[in-house]
């Protein structure tokens, strides 16, 4: 009886069944004439920016708002926003205490 090893090898082996495939041998798995086609985008940036890559979409061209070259993550200019005063409060609470009230 022929033993094939299926997986990383952390379980027992499988005995082959008599007609089984080769589980060794790649198959073709992909269906053909369902995949899009794949080709050379234009990325255009509202900044100005423009980069090409690959995409399904058919016309060649996307247009973005925001790139890796205008995003403020990305450029560094990164402002932390205080949503709903949440710094004031703070330190309205804790920020201003004085020596005196420190012991409390």
């Amino acid at each position: 009886m022929d033993r094939r090893h299926l997986g990383s090898g952390s379980r027992r082996s499988i005995p082959a069944r008599e007609g089984d495939p080769d589980p060794t041998i790649e198959e073709e798995t992909m269906k053909s004439g369902i995949h899009p086609d794949y080709v050379e985008t234009t990325v255009l940036c509202g900044c100005g920016a423009s980069f090409t890559t690959r995409s399904t979409k058919k016309s060649g061209n996307i247009t973005v708002e925001v790139c890796s070259q205008c995003h403020p993550f990305y450029t560094g200019k990164q402002k932390i926003l205080d949503s709903g005063g949440r710094v004031a409060r703070f330190e309205k609470r804790y920020g201003k205490r004085t020596k005196a009230s420190e012991g409390n």
